[in-house]
């Protein structure tokens, strides 16, 4: 309460200078401020998904209703609340929309797929809608309002599940029919990717120069940045390649889409090195299974990084980057894959010796906890 106080007897001392109508209208603001409040009614953090829609509710309730009709007076204008809608993500805050009577204006990186949903017809609620979802939408989300003198916000977290990925068939590079590609999909414990779903994961940062199914029987594939066997349909344009819609019986590679996974997913002890068979006993005696490529894929989408190739359920063997660093497969994130040869087809012989990568089920870790705790009071 002081800092009202001591503008208030700071008003006073200077009203001399200032009309009694502008004098007024400050000290109106000061008795109404803590009537200014916003609220974002959900519980963080709200999970979304890659391709898909947010919304976001935001209510406000007001220190003072807008003047009816619109009036430009001075006074007037300051009574009408400023809306601004932004996130931040990695420290660094990025507007999104900002609205103020009628007037609604949305940043550039966010045209076509942010709106307020409801304040056309409701000013008070301010609800934002946003489309088609990309992994770096993820991030706190801040609904802040000013009138006058004052000013109220509320946050909420939100993060974007979900992650599109290339698979290649064992044997060689083009192999899948549509339906064996549907299959190869369903075997690693994702889902054939749909083409909203890969146009997302291309306005994440996605690259992959190969051609692949997708779930409405096209072929396509994502370039940011255009090179020699990798145009496509577009030139040197960036963009998402596509062949079109083919007959479902050609043979090509597929995109796969894992959501998310219920359990863990953890790396076996360095520096030990194993077999196959001896990476799927290891995994075993730890209460788990080998992981499923999509499994660590959706590990690695939820911050998994390791710097060792392990074995998988699939016979492949991959590894989780999310810091690039050269000796790590690169300068850039993702998932890399060790092929058996040069043209990255094969995967490793069986007796070659990795790493492992294990996955325990939540029922696995709660049941492994219960019999520690077991253990214990004996």
């Amino acid at each position: 309460d002081f800092c009202p106080r001591l503008l208030r007897s700071t008003i006073m001392l200077i009203s001399k200078y200032v009309s009694e109508k502008a004098i007024s209208f400050i000290l109106v603001f000061l008795d109404d401020s803590k009537l200014l409040q916003v609220t974002i009614p959900s519980s963080p953090p709200v999970l979304a998904v890659l391709g898909g829609a947010l919304t976001l509710p935001c209510l406000v309730s007001l220190a003072h209703p807008p003047p009816s009709p619109p009036s430009n007076g001075r006074y007037a204008v300051l009574s009408v609340p400023r809306i601004k809608w932004s996130v931040l993500s990695d420290s660094q805050e990025t507007e999104i929309l900002v609205a103020r009577g009628d007037r609604v204006k949305v940043s550039e990186a966010y045209k076509d797929r942010a709106t307020l949903l409801n304040y056309a017809h409701s000013p008070a609620d301010l609800t934002l809608r946003l489309e088609s979802l990309r992994q770096n939408d993820t991030g706190f989300y801040r609904c802040e309002v000013q009138q006058g003198l004052e000013d109220a916000h509320d946050m909420a977290q939100i993060v974007v599940k979900g992650v599109v990925f290339h698979y290649r068939d064992a044997s060689s590079r083009y192999a899948f029919t549509f339906e064996r590609a549907k299959e190869a999909c369903r075997e690693i414990g994702a889902d054939i990717a749909t083409p909203e779903q890969l146009l997302a994961a291309y306005h994440s940062g996605y690259e992959q120069c190969d051609a692949g199914w997708l779930s409405d029987l096209s072929v396509r594939y994502p370039i940011q940045r255009p090179r020699e066997g990798c145009f496509g349909d577009m030139d040197g344009m960036p963009g998402v390649r596509n062949y079109g819609v083919v007959e479902s019986d050609e043979l090509y590679d597929v995109y796969c889409y894992v959501e998310n996974i219920k359990g863990e997913v953890f790396p076996g002890p360095a520096p030990q090195r194993f077999t196959f068979w001896e990476a799927k006993a290891y995994c075993v005696s730890h209460g788990a299974e080998l992981a499923t490529t999509s499994q660590l894929y959706a590990a690695w989408n939820d911050g998994l990084d390791h710097c060792s190739p392990g074995w998988l359920a699939d016979g492949s063997v991959r590894y989780p980057i999310v810091t690039p660093r050269e000796r790590c497969g690169g300068g850039e994130p993702g998932v890399k894959t060790i092929y058996r040869y040069s043209n990255q087809t094969g995967f490793p012989e069986h007796l070659s010796q990795h790493d492992v990568y294990c996955f325990r089920s939540m029922k696995g870790s709660l049941q492994i906890k219960m019999c520690l705790t077991s253990s214990k009071e004996r």
